[in-house]
């Protein structure tokens, strides 16, 4: 159309709606990417003279180490030479004289096995939540979760979000359910994210003192932890989102009242619409009989 109608590009582009500069590419006449490398021009990178002292520089036994920055500082600092980085580079690149990058992957799995226990104590799961009060202020959730019955085991709300506060829930936890002995949990796996709280030296050591064995969830995987995670979309569903709280004691008041409610009165399709502690109680039942 453009040779037919000797259209402008700007009116071509125009016409079939596409952006100008797209337009002019397609109809830039294509060459080879060799025959343009060879036509490019590097004088910088061509002059033998500084090619000549990147390569004493880079083979000295103080610099064998530096990398094209700093080789670019120190012929600026001896020399005088004022040359472009990138020129340096790609001497450097041509010459050999440069490393491959070493990155350093995490050894963390990307996901791990969803938790599937067969009895109340097995598979327990932790995570912390915020929300802010009528003023601002945020406060934080930490909640201790069985996998088997859903019930809420231990829980914390403060105004700070330490070691400490996770390391209270999981005692609370380990109060409701009698387990005051390493033995007692040797079969209990309590999962986690990769937070700096789960992470710390006083959290680890805790779990070790108690005998519970420590799980992390995979790298940006929430779904390793969907137990906890669902727990607190339904706390802030049927509690948080709906009210405003004007001070830190009618929080805390209001979450008791709802965890107390979550355990025992609220049903669980997942649970044939029982409620967590039937689920436990009817366990209980059948391994009596």
């Amino acid at each position: 159309m453009q040779k037919r109608q000797h259209w402008s590009i700007r009116r071509l582009a125009k016409t079939i709606q596409e952006p100008v500069s797209t337009v002019g590419r397609w109809l830039k006449p294509s060459e080879d990417k060799a025959l343009r490398d060879q036509q490019r021009k590097q004088p910088v990178c061509s002059d033998p003279d500084l090619r000549e002292r990147v390569r004493q520089l880079c083979l000295e036994p103080r610099y064998h180490c530096f990398g094209y920055r700093r080789i670019h500082a120190v012929l600026r600092r001896r020399f005088g030479i004022v040359v472009n980085h990138k020129s340096v580079l790609r001497i450097m690149q041509q010459q050999g004289l440069t490393r491959p990058r070493v990155w350093c992957k995490p050894t963390r799995p990307k996901r791990v096995e969803k938790m599937a226990p067969s009895a109340p104590n097995q598979a327990w799961q932790i995570d912390m939540t915020s929300f802010q009060l009528a003023d601002l202020t945020p406060v934080y959730l930490v909640a201790v979760v069985d996998c088997f019955t859903r019930q809420i085991l231990g829980w914390t709300l403060d105004r700070r979000c330490r070691a400490s506060e996770w390391v209270a829930a999981i005692r609370q936890a380990l109060e409701s359910r009698h387990l005051s002995t390493k033995e007692l949990c040797a079969n209990l796996v309590l999962r986690s994210d990769n937070g700096s709280q789960p992470c710390s030296k006083k959290f680890v050591e805790f779990l070790a003192q108690t005998g519970i064995q420590g799980q992390y969830t995979g790298y940006n995987a929430p779904d390793d932890n969907a137990y906890v995670e669902r727990v607190f979309r339904t706390i802030k569903e049927e509690e948080i989102w709906p009210n405003v709280y004007d001070c830190f004691s009618e929080a805390h008041k209001a979450v008791d009242d709802y965890i107390r409610y979550y355990n025992s009165e609220r049903i669980h399709s997942s649970l044939d619409y029982s409620t967590p502690d039937e689920m436990e109680a009817h366990f209980l039942a059948l391994k009596v009989a």
